[in-house]
């Protein structure tokens, strides 16, 4: 089996890509594909960060190949974990993110990041999420959805 991208293989990571920047964009309070897209990335990136090196791969591997790039995007694992431990910390870990990307204008931070939450806890596996909120402090992993939360 060869380790190339095929053409088929690289239209159906697009077309996946596409359909969860668009599932998210329906979301309020999300209006856009574009906010969509730049709320998915910060919220990944603060999630990432915030995760040993084995978790972030693990995540990564429950994503669409090209939402796993911009997941990887500017990682530097010497640097992780980052110590942040509270909801103000992630939120505001986001919110930075989001200034950085000027399209990005996406409603309240913290409704956007629950939002993105509820998607991803839609999207990836239940087990795999209990392990990303078993690396957080209590006061982070509440902010995912109940059910794929580690009890701390």
């Amino acid at each position: 089996m060869s380790d190339h991208l095929t053409i088929p293989q690289l239209r159906r990571t697009a077309q996946l890509t596409q359909e969860w920047i668009n599932d998210l964009a329906s979301r309020p309070p999300l209006e856009s594909p574009e906010q969509a897209y730049s709320v998915l990335r910060a919220v990944l990136h603060t999630i990432r960060d915030r995760l040993t090196q084995e978790e972030v791969a693990h995540l990564g591997s429950q994503l669409p190949m090209l939402v796993r790039g911009f997941y990887f995007e500017g990682w530097r694992p010497a640097l992780a974990p980052n110590d942040f431990d509270t909801a103000e910390a992630f939120y505001q870990r986001v919110e930075e993110s989001l200034r950085a990307a000027p399209e990005s204008e996406a409603p309240d931070v913290r409704e956007t990041t629950r939002t993105t939450l509820q998607f991803l806890a839609d999207r990836v596996d239940d087990g795999e999420l209990r392990h990303v909120t078993g690396q957080f402090p209590p006061e982070i992993a509440e902010l995912f959805p109940k059910r794929v939360r580690t009890a701390h």
